[in-house]
């Protein structure tokens, strides 16, 4: 199996690898305008979706499940992972072993949402 279909698959090794495809945008080449930006982004989609029927059905099989251009192969070892993990899980089970703790780690998930809210909905 070449690819996952839901996170769940993958956390669960029932999916062995996945694939991205990085397409780099410089900023001028993005229309500020909305009405431009809305024709933009659907040409964008449309892009979007030719790579994925090419990935999945192309006629010629060495081109199947490939995205054009270089391939980049990363394995993320236990050993880079780990002290990121222990770091987070850390400080999450120490903030929520006091009732201070607890109250700040409400307050920050609950407000922080709130702010995240409102600054993606402030248009520059």
């Amino acid at each position: 199996m070449s690819c996952c279909f839901a996170l769940l698959e993958f956390l669960c090794k029932e999916c062995p690898r996945v694939h991205i495809f990085i397409d780099r945008i410089e900023l001028k080449d993005i229309p500020e305008e909305q009405m431009y930006m809305r024709r933009w982004l659907h040409e964008r989609f449309e892009v979007k979706d030719k790579l994925l029927i090419e990935f999945y059905d192309a006629k010629d099989s060495k081109r199947r499940n490939k995205f054009p251009g270089k391939s980049v192969h990363s394995k993320l070892s236990l050993k880079k992972t780990l002290p990121s993990l222990l770091f987070l899980g850390g400080l999450t089970a120490s903030m929520l072993l006091t009732e201070s703790g607890r109250k700040l780690y409400v307050k920050t998930w609950i407000y922080g949402t709130l702010i995240g809210c409102l600054w993606v909905s402030i248009k520059p």
